[in-house]
């Protein structure tokens, strides 16, 4: 099922669930009935905008559109693998490697790594479950957490929680992303996810949709343009 599709799914899913007809919901996006229709059938592209005011009227975040369940195990071996390639590396850094490890897949594979979700913030995209999965870590003593500068670097303490959830495919591609990003400044890389579609779409404090990383320029998924 392509991206356009599985959007167009859970759009019929959620209007169906909240026992609204299809004129209700054209009506609220100023559409003809039969224009939203082609949306649900996949045959109409469908603005944020637009996305955004069905999300209101569902009483959803506009980022359940997109949304595979959410696995912490999973998310929490890539945090580890990353932690395992660099050693050690800032929290900011860190969270961005995770954004873009996720992103790329969904660019890819049509789903993200973790299916975790990613909130706008000012220093770029983040995991909402990135500080309370950090701070629970440096709690059970798996990590160390270190200031350094204006940043605070973050290293294993321990050998993380495997890696079998991982297939070798996105080992690969965490491999690609760390490789490119390894010497490259924190600022860099914040300045790169400014750059990209997704967070420049998105308000403050909103959830990113995975779809939007399909509008990217392909040699700028998750390296900067040569």
């Amino acid at each position: 099922m392509n991206a356009t599709f599985s959007i167009a799914k859970q759009i019929a899913e959620l209007r169906e669930r909240n026992s609204l007809t299809q004129e209700q919901a054209s009506a609220a996006i100023g559409l003809s009935r039969q224009s939203y229709a082609l949306i649900e059938q996949g045959k109409r592209d469908i603005s944020l905008e637009e996305l955004r005011i069905l999300a209101g009227l569902f009483g959803v975040s506009i980022v359940d559109f997109f949304m595979q369940p959410a696995d912490l195990a999973k998310f929490t071996q890539m945090y580890f693998y990353i932690l395992k390639r660099l050693k050690s590396v800032p929290k900011t850094k860190l969270a961005k490697l995770l954004y873009l490890a996720d992103f790329r897949n969904y660019y890819e594979t049509l789903e993200s790594m973790s299916g975790m979700r990613y909130i706008c913030r000012t220093y770029g995209p983040v995991a909402d479950v990135f500080f309370e999965l950090t701070n629970d870590l440096f709690d059970q003593g798996k990590i160390s957490i270190t200031p350094k500068n204006d940043a605070l670097i973050i290293a294993p303490t321990t050998r993380g929680t495997g890696e079998d959830l991982l297939t070798d495919e996105e080992k690969c591609r965490l491999d690609e992303i760390v490789d490119v990003w390894r010497d490259r400044r924190t600022k860099e890389i914040v300045n790169f996810t400014h750059e990209q579609k997704p967070w420049r779409s998105t308000r403050d404090g909103e959830y990113i949709p995975y779809e939007l990383i399909i509008q990217e320029d392909p040699d700028h998924v998750y390296k900067p343009l040569a």
